[in-house]
């Protein structure tokens, strides 16, 4: 046999290797996957308190680390300070969001005789001028017995369960962020890619929290301004759902306009408040946030779409509001090592080389 008939050999089982080591990575990183998927579902009761501790703690660690090594400050009063400023609007939010599903469950009975009296008043509207009804399958007086029914007010008094889980989970959050802060002193990190993803999830934590209090604000005084019934409920909860991508914003315009059609009906002030908030979020959302953030995470919306929808199925609602700081610290990750790096490539929308 010829020396160049020994090197394509040679060179054909080296190409023939070289794939192989690919497959078998590329298997091993999806068993691995699916491994760590059932895992973080088993164990979610305290994954979920955990991670949000870990990025609660990442948005304390540039305060507390500027206050320590570029103010010279003892650790007590830097680890206070940054307390003060990150976990105690927490807490009242907290305290505040508990205290408004609690007011909601009191007034439950109310708004379903308020449900109840639109309904009636809506199908009046429709005989008065002579308007036809949807179809005749449509039962006005199973409908109208179904909003009266107690399991619907049972339905609206279940809600009071969501303050214990609340109060269970941000009781473990702050445990475990007070034994992080505990154990902030026993060394400064030199790695680099954690260096790197504390950085930029603090930045991303810090100018999205800022954006959704803005909007929170705006549409406060929009709700003050018509008069709606729960108006600081519903603005907490869109300074809440803006932390969902993409669909949070939509979830948070929509949401309230149940009560709008009940306290006004479908007059300008279901318009303003459909219209306003809208205009809002898409400005604070989509032109001033991403000016801020420039780069920031880099992910694709399509990646975005899909570890929203992936954590969804793993953690439940917990799973949505933390989708893009775990997918970006996990394309962080994952750009630092070699066989994986094809994988942060694509989560970015660039495709692999």
């Amino acid at each position: 046999m010829s020396n160049s008939s020994k090197k394509n050999i040679s060179a054909e089982v080296k190409s023939g290797e070289e794939v192989y080591r690919k497959i078998n990575t590329v298997c091993l990183i999806a068993v691995a996957a699916v491994c760590i998927t059932a895992a973080l579902n088993y164990t979610k009761a305290i994954m979920i308190p955990l991670v949000i501790s870990v990025f609660i703690y990442t948005m304390m660690t540039p305060i507390i680390r500027y206050m320590r090594f570029k103010l010279r400050l003892y650790k007590w009063f830097s680890v206070l300070t940054a307390s003060i400023l990150v976990i105690v609007p927490l807490a009242l939010l907290i305290i505040f969001l508990i205290n408004s599903v609690a007011n909601f469950v009191q007034i439950a009975n109310t708004y379903q005789e308020k449900l109840l009296e639109a309904f009636n008043k809506t199908v009046v509207f429709f005989k008065g001028y002579h308007l036809p009804l949807p179809d005749e399958t449509f039962d006005i007086q199973s409908i109208a017995a179904l909003i009266s029914n107690q399991q619907v007010a049972n339905i609206l008094k279940s809600f009071g369960g969501v303050t214990l889980k609340i109060f269970s989970y941000s009781s473990l959050v702050f445990i475990f962020v007070f034994f992080f802060l505990i154990g902030s002193g026993r060394g400064n990190t030199t790695n680099p890619t954690i260096k790197e993803i504390q950085n930029k999830m603090s930045a991303y934590l810090y100018i999205h929290i800022t954006a959704s209090l803005f909007t929170g604000l705006a549409v406060w005084i929009v709700y003050l301004s018509v008069g709606i019934e729960l108006a600081a409920t519903f603005a907490i909860l869109t300074i809440l759902l803006n932390f969902i991508p993409n669909i949070g914003s939509l979830i948070a315009v929509l949401l309230p306009l149940p009560i709008v059609i009940i306290q006004f009906g479908f007059g300008a002030q279901f318009w303003v408040l459909l219209i306003i908030p809208s205009l809002v979020q898409f400005a604070i959302g989509s032109i001033l946030e991403p000016k801020f953030l420039g780069s920031g995470l880099d992910l694709h919306p399509v990646a975005i779409i899909g570890s929203l929808v992936f954590w969804s199925l793993v953690w439940g609602i917990p799973g949505a509001f933390l989708a893009v700081p775990i997918t970006s610290s996990i394309r962080l990750i994952l750009s630092k090592l070699e066989p994986t790096r094809p994988f942060a490539e694509i989560l970015s929308g660039r495709l692999p080389k």
